[in-house]
């Protein structure tokens, strides 16, 4: 079984614990807990070195262990602080690789010295653990002077950004990169500082009128639980209201916690009667979460997931009632919650191999929590202040903010949308605004920013279908019994809690943004909205709003390297999603998809190409498919197609056969740019409004290797989207070996039916709840093998279908051409036929139709070298658009056209007036007499219809 977290963590919303859709749903954990916890443990033991293909990693073994001097950041009476979150930059510091620059620390204690990008790497660092901290029970205050912090103690491996100069070396020991951390003493704001700052609580003062429904909305809950009885974590987890119970770890503690909570503070000095109810049940709130013993939570249940409700509730909750919380209460609180950050960060201990790595939805609920823990009680809590200093300069400066600036550039959460977005999100921004509300301190515009609160917004409009009711849904998603809304439905609650960090932020897209909040939540009919304290802090109603069309048709998420593309901002246009990076997720969370250079298509709500993973968990039998997708993706390999073999995904596949025996595993695996070096990327994108071009390199590192070398040794694949409907899918492969079957996998919704297609190629049309989603054409190899099957043959009914396209050679290396069609209709969709290229080295497809004429031409040889003109080809005369790519870039060239025999031969040489793009693509188009020009030709206007009504007056009557 693949190192990994059990395969799943229940979602916090639906269904609830116990209930029997939860019981059902998780049948197939309890199958795999048994062998996940051998593996857990032996992993563990090893301080999870994260390996490539099964095999440990070396190079990593070898390196000898951080001293803890040098990882540990010291706590002095000076307290460090971090007012930019990295150092006054001098005219010559250098970014880092992950644009941060750092520091070294100088081993005599003079001054750091600057750190060159090349010299910067992320590695698994040892970090020794304070024995006295080690020792110390569950909950006690660190040992050392009153009031003094001690060092926190730390896991035996992290995660970090260190000082490569000479890790590259066996057996050398790399360095923690250290952030300019200035001697500067923390103020802290008076309570209540985390969010509601006083300039924010006026606001939602004056705002706290009848006439305002987020309002109304917030005090009718707060008045819902007034009058019942707040259980222990120990009672009943699901009581009626007015009860209130812990739900599923503390999710429910949460939403009514801050909402009582913010109830308080909005009426205390409006309303001091009504606010002092409200407060009192905030209290009772949290001295019940925060029991300790038999009758509290404890901070192991599944490897700590439950800190993101129990560690940000207790934190939010301290600040908020602070002043109606006795000594006693006080000291309890912060006492179980300093228990859950030492559960977390103990070595080797029951949250180990989440916090190794500062990306997943566990990781994000410690790092809420801690922020706001050690915020919250600064004043009064020990442990606060090296809680501080450690969330600051390491978890932050050294871990989050280099690896998001590096891998979430752009936005996404790779543990997919359906489940963990939402609340991962969140518990990786509203952190920074918290320390803005208590410290003073941007992180989010410092000069090494944090930009991912912004991003995410960008990320959600482009990755969302164009009919807004749908959400990109690659990635984990779980099933939940319920039909409609069928999972993967955009969830409304994340659009609103981005939006307030936008406004928050002073964000220039909060009116474009809120604008496509509106439009989700109308084609949603407002599902999963946010809970009504973060709507009413965030103030939606009171936002300005924006034409969404002005937003760009096309979008690159950097850090996932994932491409969002449409024809227009219509509900029904059409759509491409596309990624090709690193595994980005935590390798032992595994919730992030293993398809790197796939692609889904989409039109309007009628998608033509599906991520399997999304769809399988649609009802019905949602549960069971899921764990047929379990056992794919994560099964004991036992030499047959449907144990372990990740066969799910739109990308390209080598097996190794003997009959119908499988003989290795196969497919992509978490492999990621800090442990396995993985070159994978979207080397070039261009949107030129015609025209989108994407071109991925490196995915052959993403392959797991056979047990004789690798599987895949070369795979290359272009996107050129020709707008509106028309996507050419251009793949370079080459197998890791000869005689292994190969084939490109693409995944419908129906069964497809064969269409018309010229010689040599197949033509395949697909139908979906009796609307057409387009077709699918195979131009290269010629005369290639298209199998169609089931996903999964005992899953009933058959949700996806698998067409697998072979080549009809057995040669190693392969060139693949298929092309896409979103039309409407299959009378409408595109004939392609191979273009005649007489000069020049490429390769290329004619689409033509009723909607016009398209050609696109791309380099034949290996991705990356660019095409030697002259080039010349040969199409029939009409008016067409033609697409070239893979030239110089931003070079200049002629095209001269040649009329003869009802063709045009086309030439393209060096020099000219028309030029490049700066990712090497020339587009144009040619009239149908041969004219050549930069932009599409006026459509022609066509002759007013002639009526055939009589006309007054006429004919006038004979007169002789």
């Amino acid at each position: 079984m693949p190192r990994r977290s059990l395969p799943d963590r229940p979602a916090p919303a639906t269904p609830r614990e116990g209930s029997p859709d939860a019981t059902k749903r998780r049948r197939w954990r309890a199958a795999l807990t048994i062998a996940a916890v051998l593996v857990v443990a032996a992993v563990m033991a090893r301080a999870i070195v994260p390996n490539r293909g099964d095999q440990a990693d070396a190079a990593l073994d070898a390196a000898a262990p951080v001293p803890a001097t040098a990882a540990a950041t010291t706590a002095t009476d000076a307290r460090l602080a971090l007012p930019s979150a990295q150092p006054t930059q001098s005219a010559d510091a250098q970014p880092s690789a992950s644009g941060v620059p750092a520091m070294r620390a100088a081993p005599d204690g003079r001054a750091p010295e600057r750190l060159s990008s090349e010299s910067l790497a992320w590695a698994y660092q040892d970090v020794a653990c304070n024995p006295d901290d080690a020792a110390r029970p569950s909950g006690a205050a660190p040992a050392g002077n009153a009031g003094q912090p001690s060092t926190a103690c730390a896991p035996a491996r992290v995660l970090a950004l260190v000082d490569s100069s000479a890790h590259a070396r066996k057996g050398s020991v790399p360095i923690a990169a250290a952030f300019s951390a200035q001697p500067l003493a923390v103020t802290m704001a008076p309570h209540p500082r985390l969010l509601l700052d006083s300039a924010t609580l006026a606001t939602l003062r004056q705002r706290a009128t009848s006439s305002n429904p987020d309002w109304t909305t917030l005090k009718a809950q707060c008045d819902s639980y007034i009058g019942g009885t707040v259980e222990y974590p120990s009672g009943n987890p699901y009581p009626n209201k007015p009860n209130i119970g812990q739900g599923y770890q503390g999710s429910d503690y949460v939403p009514a916690l801050l909402a009582e909570g913010m109830c308080y503070q909005v009426l205390k000095t409006s309303n001091p009667t009504a606010a002092a109810s409200y407060g009192a049940k905030a209290v009772d709130i949290l001295v019940k979460m925060s029991a300790s013993g038999s009758q509290g939570q404890p901070p192991c249940n599944d490897s700590g997931y439950g800190i993101r409700f129990y560690g940000v509730g207790m934190g939010l909750g301290y600040d908020w009632v602070y002043e109606l919380l006795t000594p006693a209460q006080r000291t309890q609180i912060y006492t179980t919650a300093n228990a859950w950050i030492t559960a977390w960060e103990a070595p080797n201990g029951c949250a180990g191999f989440e916090y190794t790595h500062p990306q997943s939805n566990y990781y994000a609920g410690y790092f809420h929590a801690k922020a706001a823990i050690a915020l919250a009680t600064y004043d009064e809590n020990p442990s606060a202040p090296a809680q501080w200093d450690d969330w600051l300069n390491n978890q932050f400066g050294k871990r989050v903010q280099p690896y998001y600036a590096l891998h979430l550039a752009g936005g996404g959460w790779p543990e997919g949308y359906g489940n963990y977005a939402p609340l991962g999100i969140q518990n990786m921004s509203m952190p920074l605004r918290e320390v803005k509300t208590a410290t003073g301190q941007d992180l989010v515009h410092a000069t090494a920013p944090y930009l991912f609160p912004l991003d995410s917004a960008d990320y959600v409009m482009h990755f969302t279908w164009p009919s807004r009711a749908y959400f990109d849904d690659r990635d984990t998603n779980h099933a939940n019994g319920v039909v409609t809304p069928p999972v993967g439905t955009t969830q409304v609650g994340v659009f609103q809690q981005i939006l307030g960090a936008l406004a928050y932020w002073g964000s220039p897209k909060v009116g474009v943004f809120h604008q496509y909040l509106n439009d989700v939540n109308t084609a949603t009919s407002g599902y999963n909205t946010s809970d009504p304290w973060l709507l009413y802090l965030n103030a939606e109603s009171t936002l300005p709003t924006a034409a969404v069309n002005t937003l760009p048709l096309s979008y690159l998420a950097t850090g996932m390297g994932a491409v969002a593309a449409r024809s227009d901002w219509s509900t029904g246009a059409s759509w491409m999603s596309f990624r090709a990076g690193p595994y980005v997720n935590n390798p032992s969370q595994g919730e992030e998809s293993f398809d790197q250079g796939g692609l889904a298509l989409v039109r309007g709500n009628t998608p033509l190409l599906v991520n399997t993973f999304g769809w399988m968990v649609h009802e019905p039998n949602g549960s069971s498919d899921e764990n047929l997708l379990y056992d794919d993706l994560y099964g004991n390999f036992n030499n047959t197609l449907y144990k372990g073999n990740r066969q799910i995904y739109n990308i390209y596949y080598t097996r190794r056969m003997s009959g119908s025996s499988v003989l290795d595993r196969y497919g992509q695996a978490a492999y990621t740019t800090e442990d396995n070096q993985v070159s994978t990327k979207v080397a070039a994108y261009d949107d030129h409004g015609g025209y989108v071009f994407v071109q991925a390199t490196g995915l052959a590192d993403m392959y797991r290797a056979f047990s004789t070398g690798p599987a895949v040794a070369i795979w290359t694949r272009q996107i050129v989207y020709v707008r509106p409907n028309r996507f050419v899918v251009y793949d370079r492969t080459t197998s890791g070996g000869a005689g292994y079957d190969q084939f490109l996998a693409w995944h419908f919704p129906a069964n497809p039916a064969t269409g018309s297609a010229p010689t040599g190629e197949s033509r395949l049309d697909v139908t979906y709840n009796g609307t057409y989603a387009g077709a699918v054409t195979t131009v290269l190899p010629a005369n290639a093998t298209l199998t169609t099957i089931p996903l999964y043959p005992t899953s009933n009914p058959a949700k996806i279908w698998q067409v697998q396209v072979r080549p009809p050679d057995a040669g190693t290396s392969q060139r693949w051409l298929t092309v896409f069609d979103l039309s409407a209709s299959a009378a409408a969709v595109a004939v392609a036929t191979p273009v005649a290229v007489s000069q020049g080295n490429m390769v290329g497809v004619r689409m033509a139709g009723s909607s016009g004429n398209d050609v696109v031409l791309q380099s034949a040889a290996a991705a990356g070298a660019a095409v030697t003109p002259p080039v010349v080809y040969t199409v029939p005369a009409a008016v067409t658009h033609h697409v070239l790519t893979e030239l110089a870039p931003a070079t200049g060239y002629n095209i001269s056209v040649a009329s003869s025999g009802g063709n045009h031969t086309v030439t393209v040489s060096p020099g000219g007036t028309y030029t490049s793009s700066a990712a090497g693509v020339l587009d144009f188009y040619v009239n149908a007499d041969g004219t050549v020009q930069p932009t599409p030709p006026p459509t022609p206007l066509a002759p007013p219809p002639v009526s055939d009504l009589p006309v007054p007056g006429f004919p006038k009557p004979y007169k002789p």
